[in-house]
């Protein structure tokens, strides 16, 4: 044989054993979390947000007749800020790293540059904007710290329907007319840049708009973590695309294709399917609803292993957190706020003055936790 052709074969099998360390590289790399082995097996329940957090921080909202909470979810932590929303009045609040309420704004209503929910809102720090997706007027509308409208678009125009992550110069949304794809990467004015997850063209209309329906939802501020319920691979969505993080092994619990393309239906259903994923530090948060229950899980990331698990019974939610005093309470996994390694939410305050937390009043504001784990 002469020398070019060895060369050539050479280079060929290079290749090919190169592609293949690649290939078996990536499926080593991605963690596998075994649900499916462990659905209706005895598991922990022993978890508490205490046990894996390095520090724990309460920040006593400052109570005002001007600045009063009916419910409190945080949007957005900085090293000068945290920004809060009260879903019940449609208010918007940001406060200094003490507390103390700094301005507040509502500008809940049916007009322009008006909201008629915050169904999702973010906090830019960069260029001093508070931004807001209203989900029931189909708006996505720009603000100044003061409340001052900057701009308003309308979902419709973009094609878009549904935002799940607003970062400081990218957004991920659902498609509306805009594709067949299932996502979509945004800049920050919400022009698509990317299409993710391709959708079969041969779908009719209503199994399109199931298929885009069984994304499931994820608590994290700085990316999108993107699971369906008929596919077993975890994705997290940055502004750069998206990447596979693990694979979330339902076996036989996992909604099958055909029943993806149905609307969902209020019966007890022998699949897991309508979860939350979230990740922090070195854990999984999972919240799934199967048989008509809903449970909360923790897995770890370094051994794919599930650490709790806990039924949602009597409409409370999540794990426990315990105060100063020993006491128990339930930190709401769908209201966490989380980002990097940071893991924060509320509680009321006549808890927090019952049970040992310094400089609050039973009829106060609620009080933050803020814990880096």
């Amino acid at each position: 044989m002469k020398a070019v052709d060895w060369v050539f074969l050479l280079v060929i099998l290079s290749v090919v054993a190169g592609c293949k360390r690649v290939s078996d590289g990536n499926n080593t790399s991605l963690p596998v979390l075994d649900m499916g082995a462990t659905i209706g097996k005895q598991v922990p329940d022993t978890f508490t947000w205490n046990s894996v957090a390095k520090k724990i921080t309460y920040v006593p909202i400052s109570t005002s007749p001007d600045a009063l909470f009916g419910s409190a979810q945080l949007v957005h932590i900085d090293n000068d800020f945290y920004c809060m929303v009260d879903h019940q009045t449609g208010t918007i609040f940001y406060s200094d790293k003490t507390g103390k309420i700094i301005h507040s704004f509502s500008r809940k209503g049916q007009g322009p540059g008006e909201y008629a929910g915050l169904t999702y809102v973010s906090m830019n720090s960069e260029d001093s904007t508070i931004r807001v997706f209203d989900q029931r007027s189909e708006k996505y509308i720009v603000y100044d710290l003061a409340g001052n409208c900057l701009k308003e678009t309308l979902m419709k125009d973009k094609g878009l329907n549904t935002i799940h992550l607003l970062s400081n110069d990218f957004a991920v949304a659902k498609g509306r007319t805009a594709g067949n794809h299932k996502l979509f990467i945004t800049d920050e004015d919400l022009n698509i840049r990317k299409n993710l997850f391709p959708l079969d063209t041969t779908l009719t209309e209503m199994e399109r708009l199931s298929m885009i329906w069984q994304l499931n939802y994820c608590r994290n501020r700085d990316r999108l973590i993107v699971h369906f319920a008929n596919e077993d691979t975890v994705f997290s969505v940055t502004k750069n695309g998206a990447q596979p993080v693990c694979i979330f092994k339902k076996g036989k619990y996992t909604l099958p294709e055909e029943d993806a393309k149905k609307p969902m239906e209020i019966t007890p259903s022998p699949y897991i399917r309508s979860m939350w994923f979230s990740s922090v530090s070195d854990y999984y948060l999972i919240t799934y609803l199967f048989e008509n229950n809903i449970y909360d899980e923790i897995w770890s990331r370094t051994d794919a292993r599930i650490v709790s698990r806990l039924l949602c019974e009597n409409g409370e939610w999540g794990f426990p957190f315990c105060l100063p005093s020993g006491k128990k309470v339930l930190l709401n996994t769908r209201s966490l706020y989380i980002k990097d390694n940071i893991v924060a939410s509320f509680i009321d305050a006549a808890t927090a003055a019952e049970e040992g937390i310094a400089d609050v009043g039973e009829d106060d504001n609620p009080v933050l936790v803020v814990m880096e784990l």
